[in-house]
């Protein structure tokens, strides 16, 4: 893997974070972009402490030139891309109150969905060169609709179906698309969700602590995600609730639909 090239948005922290250390001992060049300057640094100077070196380049996801200078500057730094994470990611919950918040619509979508899209669009050529992956860190709530996340399951919907479609779209010239659909993962964006929510609807210790209790580590997810790629899955779920949710969403759906809104609701008195 020594001559392999990984780029991974939202980088600089949680589950992106994570997969440099991954991608690093596997012998991998990494490279990483975050909205931070202050964050990229932080971790550059971290694994350069470790003895490692890796390519920091300050890119906001929103915004399209910034997507094609990340990966012109990864080109002219390395020659080639050989595996393209689409981690960067912001998430939300709706408050019964203020319903359906069309601002927030549009400011996930264009992160979550629309990053994915302008980031893909100038990395698709060099990993079709190199017969890579491409890979969306996708969501369970990109496949089944969650309780006071209309704006989040939209854009993992997009993700979804963008990504998806480019798979069977370049089947036959070698390109692997990769989906991983992350369940409840314990990491920074839930607190700062949490902060930036009226809503009462949250999981049990959701936001509380970087640590939240029952949640996977962002470690375990970044694992997870790395042998993905390794083993070339056309998709990865990590978290046994979230499967249960999807077979129960397709086998199920009325069922799911009930359960689903049981739990959320019977946690508002408590959280």
């Amino acid at each position: 893997m020594e001559n392999k090239v990984v780029v991974i948005t939202g980088g600089s922290s949680g589950i992106g974070r994570a997969l440099c250390d991954c991608f690093i001992d596997a012998g991998y060049k990494v490279a990483i972009a975050s909205r931070s300057e202050q964050m990229l640094e932080q971790v550059h100077a971290d694994l350069k402490s470790e003895g490692h070196d890796i390519f920091t380049v300050k890119t906001d996801i929103r915004i399209e030139n910034d997507c094609k200078n990340l990966v012109d500057k990864v080109i002219e730094k390395y020659g080639r891309i050989d595996v393209f994470i689409n981690n960067a990611g912001i998430t939300w919950y709706e408050s019964d109150e203020d319903g359906i918040n069309i601002e927030k619509h549009k400011e996930i979508l264009d992160t979550n969905h629309f990053g994915t899209v302008q980031c893909t669009k100038y990395a698709l050529p060099h990993l079709l060169k190199t017969k890579g992956s491409l890979v969306g860190v996708c969501s369970i709530a990109g496949e089944v609709g969650l309780p006071n996340r209309s704006a989040y399951c939209a854009s993992k919907f997009a993700m979804n179906g963008f990504l998806g479609s480019l798979r069977v779209q370049y089947l036959n010239r070698g390109l692997h698309v990769l989906l991983t659909y992350v369940g409840y993962t314990s990491t920074n964006i839930r607190k700062i969700a949490k902060d930036d929510s009226k809503s009462n609807h949250f999981p049990p210790g959701y936001g509380e602590t970087v640590k939240e209790k029952g949640m996977m580590t962002a470690e375990e997810a970044a694992r997870h995600i790395f042998n993905g790629v390794k083993k070339r899955k056309r998709s990865v779920r990590p978290s046994a609730v979230g499967q249960l949710t999807v077979w129960l969403n397709k086998l199920f759906p009325k069922l799911n639909d009930k359960l689903a809104a049981k739990y959320y609701n019977n946690k508002k008195s408590s959280l």
